[in-house]
């Protein structure tokens, strides 16, 4: 289905093509827009519908305030399906019922009473379900609620005998072969009362909208997400402000409507002008459109197309199911921005890391979630993740959404694949003059093989691999950067990380996904974390979950994490930063498309560690200076001092291997992983020193 901007003269209303007319009550079938639809009838008398096609068509310079129309539309054909099922899907499922015994026209023998009870209950509740638009429209805001009322009070009448019955054919001829069908049925019924009495509730406090049916609201309720009164009258309220005549209003709603979209998302949509392929991308990754999330600053628009900056957004490289792009952006403020955009793919495998924080893997919000790391890293003046923000571009012709992010340049611990190190001029000029001498460096250093490029050596570190079918795959080998983890900046930079990973409910932090920055003297500057999109799962509901070991203590599951548990150190800045943190804070900075199950398991973590944070206070477990960061005790406290774990790890890996002395290394490992990401580094570092089973990288040389 093509889907154009909405605007005036380009839409038509929708009309049954084929199929039965619908009229009176019951089910019937008919074409729209190509597809076979099953539907309600709607009600023997004019619909708004056919009221609005009735219409005779305004002129083009007339304002709507002229114009005769409607303040609602009817629910398009697509959601007026019952969630209540019709008496012919009851015998479609459950059969007819038996014919009664006659004799010479009298009856002698009465068969299937309760199940013909349950269908004449249903059949009359459907019938009041089709038949509820006033014979006049009511024309005030009193008679129409009322009206709204009184319907609402007879169909939960209808629905209450509905609900009898299916209570007497539960407790009646113990033969009754279908109780399992009638008590779904029943289920229904329940649910649909529980439907009835939330639009009362709504009906009381706002008013019934003109032209809208109960049916029509009812069937509006049954989108998903639900829209309320409120959503339907800012919507048809915005529809018709876009100067949209009668039909064409029609065919916007029953085009936006068949979106998974929230009443907010549907009014934005339309301000915005916003083509139903891209807003099918925000309703496919579950990202709310919300003037925040719309790519109102990183577009087409913001993109700086001088030849220096490379004519606008150009090509960085492809992986195996995205591209990845390169922009120069002049913001609004004046400010210039370098940025990275990452169209979003909606669909495909996640991680099991998703699912198992409890993150809903169909409409994951991954978008989002970058951001609002993002956000909270800079609320609370850490520095510790790249600049995030949602983005919107043309890419091969077609609108794309997806995360804008600054570039941040450094290295990760863990380097996949071929690396180039610089060489000094002398050593490229020893291995230039014998080249088989850079294969030799490059696995004296670990590495496959080397070959000697402009200003330094490629090390390369990955090879072919055939599978069993006979393909051949490159297979890309880790390289580990030999950073000084008793580096002051480092320690403290790379523990603020942990706090707000630990916030945020960041599970998959790893040494491939956070960045090491270094001056031109190779001090380290920063940490920047990469890859902030699985966090604020609603499984994850105290901050120690990100870490498998605690979470399998706690739960008894074993999931694919890889965080550590809280620090036992804090620094004074960042210990500040996160008590004076509010809950309702903590939400605002999380900003839209996030469930009340992970609003509320964030909010759990924030309590959680602000708890932690006074308790480190009381031992005095708080660093006032980055200077105190390298000190030996705050070493220990993140396991690395010289009487810790660390030590007897680094002892046992110098005995000989027995079956025992694995099971203790193991358990080390485990130990010294959980308690910081920088004793993890380090462990992982000194292991690699001592096995030379992994090439390892001086970081000054890593270009």
């Amino acid at each position: 289905m093509s889907f154009s901007p909405i605007q005036t003269g380009t839409t038509t209303a929708p009309t049954w093509t084929s199929g039965t007319a619908p009229t009176g009550s019951g089910e019937v079938q008919g074409k729209l827009g190509g597809h076979t639809v099953t539907a309600l009838a709607t009600p023997p008398h004019a619909s708004l519908g056919e009221e609005l096609r009735a219409t005779p068509q305004p002129a083009s310079g007339r304002s709507l305030q002229e114009r005769t129309v409607t303040t609602a539309p009817q629910a398009p054909v697509a959601l007026r399906r019952e969630a209540l099922a019709t008496p012919t899907a009851l015998r479609d499922t459950v059969g007819e019922p038996k014919r009664d015994w006659k004799l010479f026209g009298i009856t002698v023998l009465h068969r299937s009473t309760g199940y013909k009870e349950v269908l004449n209950k249903l059949e009359s509740f459907h019938q009041a379900a089709g038949s509820d638009r006033a014979p006049a429209p009511p024309t005030t805001p009193e008679s129409r609620k009322a009206y709204a009322e009184g319907q609402i009070h007879k169909l939960s009448q209808e629905l209450g005998e509905l609900e009898r019955s299916c209570d007497a054919y539960a407790q009646g001829n113990s033969r009754h072969s279908h109780r399992d069908d009638i008590a779904l049925l029943k289920s229904q019924v329940q649910a649909q009362r529980a439907q009835l009495d939330g639009l009362r509730d709504q009906i009381g406090r706002e008013g019934m909208p003109e032209g809208l049916s109960v049916a029509d609201a009812r069937a509006f309720s049954q989108h998903k997400p639900p829209l309320s009164l409120q959503d339907i009258r800012a919507v048809t309220t915005e529809l018709r402000a876009s100067g949209m005549n009668p039909a064409e209003l029609q065919a916007g709603v029953e085009r936006l409507f068949s979106l998974p979209l929230d009443g907010e998302s549907l009014v934005q949509a339309i301000k915005l002008k916003m083509p139903e392929g891209l807003a099918q991308q925000y309703a496919q990754t579950g990202v709310p459109i919300r003037p925040e999330t719309a790519g109102l600053a990183f577009n087409d628009k913001a993109l700086d197309r001088s030849p220096e900056a490379g004519g606008g957004l150009t090509k960085l490289g492809s992986g195996a199911v995205n591209t990845v792009f390169k922009g120069h952006y002049q913001l609004s403020d004046g400010t210039r921005f370098t940025g990275v955009f990452k169209p979003s793919v909606p669909g495909g495998a996640q991680p099991d890391a998703v699912s198992a924080s409890g993150i809903n893997t169909d409409r994951p919000v991954m978008e989002q979630r970058n951001v609002a790391v993002h956000r909270l890293d800079q609320h609370l003046g850490m520095g510790v993740t790249p600049k995030a923000e949602i983005g919107v571009h043309e890419v091969d012709g077609q609108q794309r959404m997806g995360l804008v992010m600054s570039f941040a340049p450094g290295l990760s611990p863990l380097k996949s694949g071929d690396v180039v190190v610089t060489l000094s001029p002398e050593k490229r000029a020893e291995l230039s003059a014998s080249p088989e001498l850079a294969t030799a460096y490059a696995r004296e250093k670990g590495f496959v093989d080397g070959k000697l490029v402009e200003g330094g050596i490629q090390l390369i570190n990955s090879m072919e691999v055939e599978n069993m079918d006979g393909d051949t795959t490159v297979q890309e080998k880790d390289a580990f950067v030999a950073f000084d983890f008793s580096d002051p900046v480092l320690r403290e930079k790379t523990t603020d990380l942990q706090w707000l990973d630990a916030l945020c409910g960041q599970v998959d932090r790893h040494g491939h996904n956070y960045i090491v920055q270094q001056g031109a003297d190779g001090r380290v500057t920063g940490v920047i974390g990469i890859d902030n999109d699985i966090a604020f799962g609603d499984q994850l509901t105290h901050p120690n979950d990100v870490n498998p070991a605690a979470m399998r203590s706690r739960t008894g599951e074993s999931p694919p994490f890889k965080g550590c548990v809280l620090p036992q150190v804090v620094s004074t800045k960042t210990a500040t930063a996160l008590l004076a943190m509010t809950p309702d804070k903590m939400l605002e900075l999380m900003g839209p498309g996030f469930t009340p199950g992970e609003q509320a398991a964030a909010q759990s973590r924030l309590g959680a560690i602000q708890t932690h944070v006074r308790d480190l206070q009381a031992k005095g477990q708080v660093a006032e200076r980055t200077e105190d960061w390298g000190s030996e005790r705050v070493g220990s406290l993140l396991g690395m001092g010289t009487t810790d774990a660390l030590t007897q790890l680094e002892t046992l890996r110098s005995q000989p291997r027995t079956p025992a002395v694995n099971r203790q290394i193991q358990a080390l490992e485990e130990q010294i992983s959980n308690v910081s990401y920088v004793a993890r580094e380090s462990s992982i570092l000194a292991e690699v020193r001592t096995s030379r089973q992994q090439p390892l990288l001086d970081p000054r040389s890593v270009r």
